[in-house]
């Protein structure tokens, strides 16, 4: 077992994980905030070694051209989720924390694909996870792409080594503490489920009024999101509500002959985003599988009411019949139904409403996620592990 000495106070944190989530605005708020109060915060974004844009697109003006079509969908998660390139990620990311010009007192990682350390773990660290592999396997098979049952231990070993030597966990969900729990043999009170923000600095203090009758979804990943459902139950809302409208991101999909709907494809920008929270009346999210939605707790900041399915940590952001209706059978005539309900219901809508609203005010704003996080993190530092398994 690696010696961890005791700190007095943190005067040094760094921050690792994958470069993409370092440029996404909802993390670096988180990051941020944990940046207050400590001299030094080095941020040290790390490659991810299977996602080379520049031979994505090689490969794909290689294949444009080739006699016969070559399915890549999943190929480069298939590379990545392995032992070995869990060990080669984690080492990369080990070898740019040693490479900082004075040791870090805390390192604070984002997600599970890697260990911020592998071949010594003397630097005391903690992770923020929105999901575990063994959740994937059982829930969204795109996830896992192992070959067989061996190789998807093989990675989960590599988990559970991370898990295990992390002085503290930080988990999105109950579910995914749960899972660290039961599937990897963490022990329960180094886990917090904190929950997550989204593209807000602050609660929105503004106004939002209903009665556009138009519905939001979100269609990047169709069909894990339940697309299908949402355009089977729309011709349903449209015959009982001819004014409603499907307002569809993330994705151009091509829907012939379909009425009433305004497919906008990749929304950027959270003034933008924003706009359409205010817009609209009702976001759904029927989603085959989710980890969290972060996008739900932008919805419900603006005010926005959700649907959404019984699935991954949807239930813990959204409370049926408070900010907005969980749907425990997933067919297009349910979804139907409750958005007609809803839609033809106002005042409850401004119920759910000020009650999203006032969900975030409390609880799902990076503020008060940060401080829960600043707390452990220093009751944390100068703990030596917490048992023989690390």
């Amino acid at each position: 077992m690696d010696s961890i000495q005791p700190r007095e106070q943190i005067k040094k944190l760094v921050i690792t994980g994958d470069r993409n989530f370092f440029a996404q605005q909802r993390f670096s708020l988180l990051f941020d905030i944990l940046a207050s109060n400590i001299d030094t915060v080095e941020r040290v974004p790390v490659e991810n070694l299977y996602d080379n844009k520049w031979l994505k697109k090689t490969a794909k003006r290689v294949i444009k051209h080739l006699p016969f079509p070559i399915k890549t969908a999943g190929k480069a998660s298939a590379m990545r989720k392995n032992k070995a390139s869990f060990i080669k990620q984690s080492q990369q990311c080990e070898r740019q924390i040693r490479a900082l010009e004075n040791t870090p007192d805390f390192v604070f990682h984002l997600f599970g694909m890697y260990s911020p350390f592998w071949d010594s773990f003397d630097i005391p660290f903690s992770m923020y996870l929105d999901y575990t592999m063994a959740l994937a396997h059982q829930t969204w098979q795109p996830w896992a792409p192992f070959a067989n049952e061996d190789d998807f231990l093989e990675w989960k070993e590599c988990e559970s080594i991370a898990y295990q030597k992390a002085a503290c966990i930080f988990t999105f969900s109950h579910l995914v503490k749960q899972s660290l729990i039961e599937d990897y043999d963490v022990i329960p009170h180094k886990v917090f489920a904190v929950g997550a923000s989204g593209q807000f600095s602050s609660p929105y203090a503004g106004k939002n009024s209903f009665g556009s009758d138009r519905i939001l979804f979100n269609a990047s990943n169709f069909e894990r999101k339940g697309g299908d459902l949402v355009i089977a139950a729309f011709q349903k809302i449209r015959a009982t509500i001819p004014t409603a409208e499907l307002v569809i991101i993330g994705e151009k999909i091509s829907l012939p002959g379909h009425s009433g709907i305004n497919n906008l494809g990749v929304v950027s920008g959270s003034g933008a985003m924003q706009q359409l929270f205010l817009d609209c009346d009702i976001l759904l999210a029927p989603a085959l599988c989710e980890p969290y939605g972060q996008l739900l707790v932008e919805a419900i900041n603006y005010g926005l009411p959700c649907v959404v399915s019984d699935i991954g940590g949807m239930p813990e952001i959204i409370d049926h019949d408070v900010n907005g209706f969980v749907l425990s059978e997933l067919t297009p005539d349910c979804l139907a139904d409750a958005v007609i309900d809803l839609l033809q219901d106002t005042s409850r809508l401004e119920r759910y409403s000020k009650a999203g609203r006032q969900k975030v005010e409390e609880q799902l704003n990076w503020g008060v996620i940060a401080e829960k996080m600043q707390a452990q993190i220093r009751a944390s530092a100068g703990l030596k592990q917490f048992s023989e398994k690390c």
